[in-house]
């Protein structure tokens, strides 16, 4: 646990295919089963790099979440609109591209990381959280940070995914929400 920043949950992936990042995880790594979020999702708002995303360019082609454990993975395929995901994918990279964490006061953590000059790259509310990616990496030195504000459907519809993690057979390794 980050005492700036929170429990961490989650392990995202920036992938070029959400489809096959499932089939890896799910044939290779006997991780799943993936619930595929529907999209786009429903923002309240979003900004990346300060500036609003217009809602015609689609941030993500595809999401998916399952756990290992109490581990969150998160797999996202880039969408065309800008964002920190499409920079991390045309930047020759894929793999870790953040941590998600869950915190308790969501505008402390953002003063905190305001006040450390810690650059905020994504922004934004959702029916289910508020969230920020902070560019913490520090030239490479580690992913991105993701503060996450639940809200209790958040966590009643994770606890729903961890509880069916635990307990799959391998079969129907592609869920929706």
């Amino acid at each position: 646990m980050s005492r700036f920043y929170g429990r961490t949950f989650q392990i995202a992936y920036v992938v070029p295919d959400v489809h096959a990042a499932i089939d890896y995880w799910t044939q290779q790594m006997g991780v799943g089963p993936f619930y595929e979020f529907p999209l786009p999702l429903a923002f309240d708002w979003l900004k990346v790099d300060c500036q609003t995303v217009p809602s015609d360019h689609p941030i993500f082609n595809g999401v998916a979440v399952s756990y290992s454990g109490d581990m969150m993975i998160e797999l996202i395929e880039p969408g065309s609109a800008p964002s920190t995901y499409n920079d991390f994918l045309t930047g020759g990279r894929s793999g870790v591209h953040h941590l998600g964490t869950f915190v308790d006061d969501y505008d402390a953590a953002m003063a905190h990381a305001r006040s450390a000059n810690v650059p905020v790259v994504l922004e934004g509310s959702l029916p289910l959280s508020r969230f920020a990616y902070l560019d913490t990496s520090q030239n490479g030195a580690g992913p991105l940070v993701e503060l996450i504000s639940p809200l209790p459907p958040m966590l009643e519809m994770f606890d729903m995914i961890r509880t069916t993690a635990a307990q799959w057979d391998g079969t129907v390794p592609r869920r929706s929400l």
